[in-house]
Order: structure tokens, then C-alpha cells, then sequence
């Protein structure tokens, strides 16, 4: 051993010689694990002696993991009072393939794990982390000096419903008045409050600037008596004190919310936000929009929620920006049975996706696009289909419920709806009435309003052809591509027509270009994507 400088080196064979006697002394370690000492009897071993004690059932407890939106099935396994390691639920069918059947007593399931991701497993970290919130706390300094003192819960119910001066310790605030709840709860009659709504729509639905003031007078004279509960007597419509209640949360899965929306109506208060657009807007509201229904007259009733491919049973699979074996929705569902499809040659994929991801390197195309060029990929996509007519012609024509019944669909498209044209430019679907193609007929909504169909039009042979979306009498096939104009002049195309001509402002080559991807990779996958039929 040599020392230079006061330090001390050791040489090669020093030190894996020293690396052997602490291997043979963790080694002795472990083995002693299993002789007479069961509390720490969890390191598996062969020996009989040494149970493992987080595979008795007695030591887990089968929970949810809340890590991201997916809710995998976990099993949580405690040793000491504490989790010690997260697994996934051998009976949940999102975390073994095949999972196992209710009827395996907790004995034999406490012995089998399913997978979990290292998202899910990292719940021990979210569980004990240190500067997790634990206890409530309440501001011990100005605004932004970021000093905190703890307070018990009670003290904080308290003060929140009491309100008070609670901040008299702090410089500057000695003599300012908290409201709190019962005070801000002014409005507690819910026959008063209906009334009251029903007033404030009106005001809202009015648009004449004198009649809305007319409107105000009469709701100020009908409840004079109640006006000192409201936010602000000459605008009715900001509603009562009590909407200066705010409940707001961050992420809160299905319940969670839901309960603290109810908390919120139950103190009289509209005020309930979550976590709003804050994330995953693309997803939620492309759902929402591609999912409402034409209902009295309009499109409405779409659904935020999650839409998502069957890559189970699915032949050729384009992936864009979604990386399975790494996040997305559900690794440990999903993982298992697409590396099962693509071993066996029955799935194919496509990646699109600017970085060389796990999923991309089993991908038979990696299409490594710019950043922020998904659209001119799948615009040269589309022009590809549209040149080559792979698009299901039949399918995009059905206009109406009927019509998708005869073909033996199950959906109907807008794709040969007609669209207003201005200056150039598409704006609203064609409204039959509006153009003298049909009569508006007064009708009434499921839940008894009035409203007036206008009905919508296709061209049907060159003709065109007032009809509803939901008719089950009238089949209405439409032609897909129309740029004409109706009888009264005005301009108008088919939706297929217009995605048609924004998908042609440029070539194949020139699209191709701008996402940073060669052409001929767009359109093997554009000619793979439309290969494979229907199921």
C-alpha cells in the first residue's frame, strides 16, 4: 500500500481482495437471517427457518395505485406497520395475463405477484416522503416570506368557519378581518335560491341592454329582503356571497371530485375547480368534441374521457408520441400482451415520435418527426389515402343513423355534410331552413325544451338534400367531395372536400419535409394502415 500526500491508495489486488471478505461478510449476514430471528426473516432463502414474511397474507393489503389515471390493482405489502414494497394484484387482469380467478384463497395469491410500473412502485415514495403535508399549516408571516407554523385540525375548522382576525401576530394584518364560512354562507334558503336562478337566467338570456335592466329591477324588487346576500345587488348574476367560496384541488381520481363538488353545491357555491385544462387538454377535449351528439338542434353531450385502441386484438398499430413501454396509459397492461403480438408476428407497429424510444426500437418504421409537425405527417398521410382512394368510401357517405344501419355500420360521419363557405373560408354546417331547402319545425328536447330544427343538408347525386343525423326512417347517402353552391347562391362544400384540399396545399414530398421524414417511410405506413381492413 502506498500514501502520498497523507492519503492512502489502495492497489487492485488490495482492494478486490477487500471486496471478497465484504461479500463473505454480507453473505454471512443473510444466512443468519434465517436462524431463530424472524423479524428479520424477509431475505428469501431455501432454508425452512426463514419465511418470507411479505408473502403471508396476514402482511398485505390490496389497493389501487393512484400514481397516474390508469388505477392498476396493487399489492401492498407491510412489514412493521409500514409498506415496504408495492407489486401489482395477481387478480387484477391489468397486472397478470393471466390473472388470477377470485376464487384463489389469499393464501396461495399471497404468494404470486403481478407487475406493477416503476411509476406505480414509487408510491412508497409518495407515501413517505418526507415534506409530505401531514398537518395542516397556516401562515405565520407576510405573503411570500414562505413561513409556516402547525396547527391541529380542530384549531383549523375553527378558524375557517369562524374567521376572525387570524393573522393579528403577523406585521400589517393586526386588525384585518377573515370572514369565514358562516358568515360567507349567506344564502341558506333553497327554495329562495331556486327562485332566485331562475331569475338571473333570464337576465342572462336577455340580450337587449334596456330590457336586461328592466329585468335587474324586477328581481331587486322581488328580493329585497335577500339582497344583502348577494355578491352584488346590481349584478345579480355573479349570484350569492356564498360564491366567493372557492373549493379548489389539484388531481383527484373519479369520487374524489365528485364528493368535493357536492361539498361545494352543499355550502350554496358554484365554485368547484379541479385541476381543470391544466393537463392532458389535447386528450380530454378531442374526446369530448369528436363525441358530442346532434341533440335538439346542436352538437352537444360530449364526453371527456379516455378513447383507447384495442392493440390487443389489433393488427398494425400507429403510435404517435406514445411511448407503451415506457409511460402512457397502463405499462402493465398493456406491455405484456402488445411484446406478446409483436414476438409472435401478429402486430405490427409504427412509431412517430422525435426521440428513439424503447417502443420505437421494436417498431418496424420509425418515423422520428420535428417537434410540433404531427400535423404534416398526418396530412401527407392523408393525401396519400385520398390520391390512392383507401378511405372507406361506403362508411364516410352514410349521412345519417339510417343510412349507417343499411351499410352494417355502427357510426355515421359529417364527411359529405355541407359547409358554409365565406370569403373562402368554412364557418357553420348548412342549415336546411335557412336556405329554403325545408321548413323549421318546433320540437321539444328529452327533458321538455322547446327548440327548433333547422335540419342539416348533403348533396345527394348533385341534389341537394335536407335531413337529420338521427333519422331511422330516411336514409340519406351524401356525396363525399361537393364544391357548389345551393340554389340561393351560397358557397358551400362537403367536410371531406375540405380536408381534402388542406391535405393538398402540399405534396407528399413537401409534407414529408416539413415533419423531417423521408416519403417513402409516410407512405408505406399510409399504404400498412389501410391494409388491414375492418373487424
Amino acid at each position: 500500500m502506498s500514501q502520498a500526500g497523507g492519503s492512502k491508495r489502495l492497489s487492485r489486488r488490495e482492494f478486490l481482495a477487500g471486496g471478497a471478505l465484504l461479500g463473505f461478510a454480507l453473505q454471512a449476514k443473510a444466512m443468519a437471517a434465517g436462524q431463530g430471528d424472524d423479524s428479520v426473516g424477509v431475505v428469501k432463502s431455501s432454508r425452512p427457518d426463514a419465511p418470507y414474511e411479505l408473502a403471508k397474507p396476514e402482511n398485505i393489503i390490496y389497493s389501487v395505485c393512484l400514481q397516474c389515471n390508469t388505477g392498476c390493482g396493487i399489492k401492498c405489502k407491510i412489514q412493521d406497520g409500514i409498506v415496504a414494497k408495492i407489486d401489482g394484484n395477481p387478480y387484477s387482469p391489468w397486472c397478470l395475463l393471466p390473472h388470477l380467478d377470485e376464487s384463489v384463497s389469499a393464501i396461495e395469491a399471497a404468494k404470486v405477484d403481478g407487475s406493477i410500473c416503476p411509476k406505480g412502485q414509487a408510491g412508497l415514495q409518495t407515501a413517505y416522503d418526507p415534506y409530505r403535508l401531514r398537518k395542516v399549516l397556516k401562515r405565520a408571516g407576510r405573503r411570500g416570506e414562505n413561513k409556516w407554523i402547525t396547527i391541529s385540525f380542530e384549531q383549523a375548522i375553527r378558524e375557517i368557519c369562524e374567521g376572525g382576525r387570524l393573522f393579528a401576530y403577523v406585521p400589517g394584518e393586526e386588525d384585518r378581518e377573515v370572514e369565514g364560512l358562516n358568515s360567507l354562507v349567506a344564502l341558506r334558503d333553497p327554495k329562495v335560491a331556486e327562485a332566485m336562478a331562475k331569475k338571473i337566467t333570464e337576465i342572462w338570456n336577455e340580450k337587449d341592454r334596456t330590457k336586461k335592466a328592466e329585468l335587474v329591477a324586477a328581481f331587486q324588487k322581488e328580493f329585497a329582503s335577500e339582497l344583502g346576500k348577494l355578491i352584488d345587488p346590481d349584478h345579480p348574476d355573479l349570484g350569492p356571497r356564498n360564491n366567493q367560496v372557492v373549493v379548489a384541488w389539484g388531481r383527484a381520481k373519479g369520487g374524489r371530485g365528485e364528493w368535493l363538488k357536492r361539498f361545494a353545491t352543499a355550502l350554496g357555491s358554484t365554485n368547484a375547480h379541479g385541476h381543470t385544462t391544466v393537463c392532458q387538454g389535447s386528450l380530454y377535449f378531442t374526446c369530448k368534441a369528436i363525441s358530442e351528439q346532434y341533440e335538439g338542434g346542436k352538437f352537444t353531450n360530449g364526453q371527456k374521457f379516455y378513447w383507447q385502441a384495442d392493440t390487443e386484438n389489433a393488427e398494425f398499430i400507429l403510435f404517435v408520441g406514445a411511448n407503451l413501454f415506457e409511460a402512457n396509459y397502463g405499462p402493465p397492461n398493456r406491455t405484456v400482451r402488445l411484446t406478446e403480438n409483436l414476438a409472435s408476428g401478429r402486430t405490427r407497429i409504427a412509431v412517430a415520435d422525435p426521440r428513439f424510444s424503447k417502443l420505437a426500437s421494436k417498431a418496424w418504421k420509425w418515423l422520428p418527426l420535428q417537434p410540433g409537425t404531427d400535423a404534416a405527417l398526418a396530412l401527407a398521410m392523408i393525401r396519400w389515402i385520398l390520391d390512392h382512394e383507401k378511405y372507406d368510401a361506403r362508411f364516410l357517405s352514410a349521412a345519417n343513423k339510417v343510412a349507417a344501419k343499411a351499410a352494417g355500420e355502427t357510426s355515421w360521419t359529417n364527411a359529405s355534410w355541407l359547409v358554409e363557405v365565406k370569403d373562402g373560408k368554412p364557418g357553420k354546417f348548412v342549415r336546411a331552413a335557412d336556405h329554403g331547402l325545408a321548413t323549421a319545425e318546433k320540437r321539444q328536447t328529452k327533458d321538455g325544451k322547446e327548440y327548433e330544427e333547422k335540419f342539416l343538408v348533403v348533396m345527394e347525386n348533385g341534389v341537394p338534400k335536407a335531413f337529420e343525423p338521427n333519422d331511422e326512417q330516411n336514409p340519406v347517402v351524401g356525396d363525399l367531395f361537393v364544391d357548389t353552391s345551393l340554389p340561393d347562391g351560397t358557397h358551400v362544400k362537403s367536410g371531406l372536400q375540405i380536408l381534402a384540399e388542406s391535405a393538398r396545399q402540399h405534396s407528399i414530398e413537401q409534407w414529408a419535409e416539413i415533419a423531417g421524414v423521408r416519403p417513402q417511410d409516410v407512405i408505406a405506413v399510409a399504404r400498412e394502415l389501410t391494409s388491414h381492413g375492418k373487424r
